[in-house]
C-alpha cells in the first residue's frame, strides 16, 4: 500500500479487482454495479459529509455512516429496491473487509447486519401485442439503419433478453436453421439458449447477408452506426426514437417505454398464451421461480379486473325496509314451525 493511500482505498481496490472477479467469479456487470455503489458512497463522504477521501479509513466505515448514505440516496429519489442493491454491495465489501482487517471486526459486522427495507411490489409494465407489433415494425427495413434497428427491437422482444444480453450477442451466438436459436450470456456468467421465431430468424438472416457477411463469429451481431459494440444507452435511444414516431400517429401508445418492458411484454404474452410458468422461468433465465411469479400475479390481477367489469351493476340507492319495525310480519314469521 502506498503512503498516499488509506487502508480503505486499498481494500476497495482489492475488493473490485481481485476478490470479486478472481475469487468469487462475479460477472463484469455485477462488478461495475458494485463499483458504482462505492462511487456514490465516496461522493457522499466527500460532498455531503465534507470528509477528505485521503483521510477516510476502515475505522470510519461504520454502521451509522452507511445508514446516512442510504437515507441520502433515498431522499435524492432512489427507490427502496435501488437502495437495497447498494446496501448489498456495501455488505459484501464489509464481509470481505472483516477477514482482511480483523481489528475492526465488530464495527464491520455491524455494517453487515444492516437490514434492507422491504420494497413495495412493483407493477409490471408491458405493451400489448398490438402495441409491441407497432413498435418493432416501425423501423424501415429497406434502409441500412432501419434494418439494423428492426433487428434490435425484434430480437429484444422475441428472445426475452436483457438489454446487456442483447449487446453481448455475437454472430457466433446465432444459429439459423429449422429451429433457430440465440445463445445469451446472462447474469452470473451463465449462458442459456432460447428459441426465436422463423420471422425473427429470416430478419436476422437478411441483416447478416447484407451488412455482416464475412464478419468473424466473435464480433457483435448488432453494432452502433460506427460498427462498434452496441451500448445500453444506444438501445434506449433507438426505443425512444420509434416510440416518439408511433405516438405521433397513435396518441394512446404509452409515452414511456424502457428496454426491460420488451422482456416483461414477452413474459406476459407467453403467460397469456397458456405457456407453463416453469418454461417461462427457464426462458428468461431466472434462478428462482419466485422472480417469475411476478408475471403470474400481474396476470391474475388483470383477470380479476376483467371479472370485476363483468359483475352485475348493483345500485347504491336501494332502500330495503327495516323488518324489525314491522311487528305483525315478525310475529307471523315467528309463528311458522
Amino acid at each position: 500500500m502506498s503512503t498516499s493511500s488509506t487502508d480503505f482505498a486499498s481494500f476497495i481496490t482489492d475488493f473490485l479487482t481481485d476478490y470479486l472477479p478472481l475469487q468469487r467469479c462475479y460477472s463484469k456487470n455485477t462488478i461495475l454495479s458494485y463499483r458504482d455503489t462505492f462511487k456514490l458512497f465516496l461522493r457522499f463522504i466527500s460532498e455531503e459529509k465534507g470528509i477528505s477521501l485521503k483521510e477516510f479509513r476502515v475505522k470510519d466505515f461504520t454502521r451509522s455512516i452507511v445508514i446516512e448514505f442510504l437515507d441520502s440516496y433515498r431522499k435524492n429519489g432512489a427507490s427502496s429496491s435501488a437502495a437495497n442493491q447498494r446496501l448489498a454491495a456495501i455488505k459484501a465489501f464489509a464481509s470481505f473487509a472483516q477477514i482482511e482487517c480483523v481489528e475492526y471486526l465488530s464495527p464491520l459486522m455491524d455494517v453487515s447486519g444492516i437490514k434492507s427495507r422491504k420494497a413495495p411490489a412493483k407493477e409490471v409494465s408491458y405493451l400489448s401485442t398490438e402495441h409491441m407489433s407497432l413498435l418493432i415494425n416501425r423501423p424501415d427495413p429497406n434502409t441500412p439503419t432501419g434494418l439494423r434497428h428492426r433487428v434490435i427491437l425484434t430480437l429484444l422482444y422475441d428472445s426475452g433478453c436483457r438489454v446487456q444480453e442483447l449487446c453481448d450477442i455475437t454472430i457466433g451466438d446465432i444459429y439459423l436453421n429449422h429451429d433457430s436459436t440465440v445463445r445469451l450470456h446472462g447474469k452470473g456468467n451463465k449462458y442459456r439458449t432460447v428459441v426465436i421465431s422463423d420471422e425473427t430468424a429470416d430478419l436476422i438472416r437478411k441483416y447478416i447477408s447484407r451488412y455482416r457477411k464475412g464478419a468473424l463469429k466473435e464480433l457483435p451481431l448488432v453494432t452502433n452506426r460506427y460498427y462498434q459494440k452496441l451500448e445500453r444507452d444506444g438501445v434506449n435511444y433507438i426505443i425512444k426514437k420509434y416510440v416518439a414516431e408511433v405516438r405521433k400517429e397513435d396518441p394512446s401508445f404509452p409515452e414511456t417505454v424502457h428496454c426491460h418492458m420488451f422482456r416483461h411484454s414477452k413474459a406476459m404474452h407467453m403467460l397469456e398464451a397458456g405457456i407453463n410458468i416453469i418454461y417461462i422461468r427457464d426462458f428468461l433465465g431466472h434462478e428462482d421461480i419466485s422472480t417469475t411469479n411476478v408475471y403470474l400475479r400481474a396476470d391474475n390481477r388483470l383477470r380479476n379486473e376483467a371479472i370485476s367489469k363483468l359483475s352485475p351493476r348493483i345500485t347504491s340507492d336501494t332502500e330495503l325496509p327495516d323488518w324489525s319495525k314491522d311487528r305483525d310480519l315478525m310475529e307471523f314469521l315467528n309463528s311458522l314451525k
